[in-house]
């Protein structure tokens, strides 16, 4: 997991206070997710923790790409290449030196051409009845090509820079208004979904359409931007959550000698929870949902992960019931959160306001 925490600068604090005063964003989810915790710490006088918010890390490279075996079509220098003028061409770039630098998508594309070619010069060739041994050489060539290629169609996903750079937030959320990546993120991933069964390379499913998708993919931080705010999501959650415990383990807010307390506290619901939190909390919630059912689906087009840590991290990010990922521990908040929250309005006869409006 990668945490990324608070560090303190009493030196500089008065400067950075007086600086977030002049340009702070109160619209934004940096803003009222740390003022929430910060008002509540204010009523009550009980402090929140340090932030010290985890996300599942991206294994390395060297774990997510399978290693494939450079399989060359010697069968060809025994064969008329005449007669097999498209897959002769194919080989021919391969072997280029532009063909041996090829990235994940190219290399894609030349394999499954290959796939297409290989039995087309067959079939050519058993019209002639000629070059047997060539015939049985393609035929061995193909079946190895075909056993190997769904870690080449792995590898053009995860073994890609477009989608690990996605999933790294840089310690960003997702903003609460406008763009933010959701809707080029999904057509991608549904993009591939179409691109992996299919068997024709025409469009849309060319080389070019695909790279155009892959491009939109590195064009953001969509990915990791919306794990990291499941995260910050669930301990904002979770802090308030436990501030308001403490508080009511000191004694009953309703009635209480001090009537001012209960009605800052419901300000601060009212204000910076329901007309803030929850409305971005029901989109992280939404959208998350959705990814992750599109991020499945075109896991059940690939093989296994090639390292089982790779395994474990696609389980985190995309599974709801993995009790290490964000996504159920943003479940575990929103229900402690709305139960504490629940006590108090009880208890101090005011409307039941609580609702974590995840749909």
């Amino acid at each position: 997991m990668i945490k990324i925490t608070a560090k303190r600068f009493p030196a500089l604090l008065p400067l950075a206070v007086l600086m977030l005063a002049g340009c702070s964003d109160h619209s934004s989810p940096d803003y009222f997710l740390e003022e929430y915790t910060n008002r509540l710490n204010r009523v009550t006088d009980i402090d929140p923790p340090e932030p010290d918010i985890s996300i599942p890390a991206l294994p390395p490279l060297r774990l997510r790409a399978y290693p494939v075996p450079d399989i060359r079509i010697k069968a060809l220098e025994a064969l008329d290449l005449l007669k097999c003028p498209a897959l002769s061409q194919a080989v021919a770039y391969r072997n280029s030196s532009l063909g041996k630098q090829m990235l994940p998508s190219q290399h894609y594309f030349y394999e499954k051409t290959l796939l297409s070619l290989i039995p087309q010069c067959i079939g050519s060739l058993r019209q002639t009845n000629e070059d047997q041994e060539g015939i049985t050489k393609l035929q061995e060539v193909l079946i190895k090509k075909q056993a190997t290629f769904p870690t080449i169609e792995w590898n053009l996903v995860f073994a890609n820079t477009e989608f690990s750079k996605q999933l790294n937030s840089q310690g960003r959320l997702l903003p609460a208004d406008g763009q933010t990546g959701f809707e080029g993120t999904r057509e991608a991933l549904n993009y591939l979904s179409g691109l992996l069964p299919d068997q024709t390379l025409d469009a849309p499913y060319t080389l070019s359409d695909l790279e155009s998708h892959l491009q939109q993919v590195s064009a953001s931080r969509y990915l990791g931007e919306l794990i990291y705010s499941a995260a910050a999501l669930s301990q904002t959650l979770s802090n308030a959550a436990n501030i308001l415990e403490l508080r009511l383990k000191k004694g009953s807010v309703c009635p209480a000698s001090n009537p001012a307390e209960k009605e800052r506290l419901h300000n601060v619901f009212r204000l910076f929870y329901r007309e803030k939190i929850q409305p971005y909390l029901a989109r992280v919630h939404q959208e998350g949902k959705i990814i992750r059912n599109d991020i499945r689906r075109l896991l059940a087009y690939l093989p296994a992960a090639p390292h089982e840590e790779v395994q474990n991290y696609l389980s985190l990010i995309t599974q709801e019931s993995n009790p290490a990922g964000p996504w159920y521990q943003l479940e575990q908040s929103i229900k402690h959160h709305t139960t504490t929250w629940g006590k108090f309005l009880d208890q101090c006869n005011k409307s039941p306001e609580v609702s974590d409006q995840r749909e």
